[in-house]
């Protein structure tokens, strides 16, 4: 654990750079360190580091497989099963009026490779040495809920001095400094796991002094 004192700040103000070497820092054990450097590097969801398991790690590639599950509703006609828009008064299938609707949650699963760090790959290897001496031994890298995993980085984040810190700000974070790199914009929807562009687009959006260089170069300015 670092003795180091860091003057706080908002993790608008600072580099991902630096909200890296702060985090790592910060972390009092290698479990703390290696989960808060794969949220900050990767920049996967809450819900996906709950599910990340080892074998999801590929040492030799050194690359990551991502695993989202996300639950959706579908609506059916009572009558003849078909399926209905949030919309339908009427089944388009059977043309029948459609008073209580059927909802049937379906899961979808989506997978997606991402390279890892150096640094991420090594505090990954020190962390699975270091859990051998716990109990634990399921499939899951990180086995703790949602919730704690949103904790774990606030509380390392105010260790660290950065202000309000939580996984979706990483996420951010992450994707900005990506755009402001340069990233191809569907290489970033590929990186977050964006189902749709549009949301990517956002990122994009949230860096116009980025987008104005590039129109800049365009046109010989």
């Amino acid at each position: 654990m670092t003795n180091a004192i860091y003057i706080r700040h908002s993790v608008a103000d600072l580099e991902f750079e630096e909200v890296h070497r702060r985090l790592v820092d910060c972390g009092r054990n290698p479990r703390d360190k290696a989960y808060a450097s794969t949220m900050c590097t990767t920049g996967m969801r809450a819900t996906e580091s709950i599910r990340f398991e080892e074998d999801h790690i590929d040492f030799e590639r050194g690359t990551l497989t991502i695993v989202h599950l996300k639950q959706k509703s579908k609506l059916k006609c009572p009558g003849c099963g078909g399926i209905l828009g949030k919309r339908h008064l009427f089944c388009p299938s059977c043309g029948k009026k459609v008073d209580n609707a059927i909802r049937e949650k379906v899961e979808q699963r989506r997978e997606r490779v991402i390279p890892l760090d150096g640094e991420t790959l090594d505090l990954l290897r020190c962390y699975l040495e270091w859990r051998h001496q716990f109990p634990y031994r399921g499939p899951l890298l990180f086995p703790f809920s949602r919730v704690r995993g949103w904790q774990l980085v606030r509380k390392i984040g105010r260790r660290a001095g950065i202000e309000g810190l939580h996984p979706h700000s990483l996420r951010h974070l992450l994707a900005t400094t990506w755009v402001a790199k340069g990233l191809d914009i569907k290489k970033l929807q590929l990186m977050l796991g964006h189902a749709s562009i549009a949301t990517t687009m956002e990122y994009v959006d949230s860096n116009f002094e980025q987008l104005r260089n590039e129109y800049d170069k365009l046109w010989g300015k």
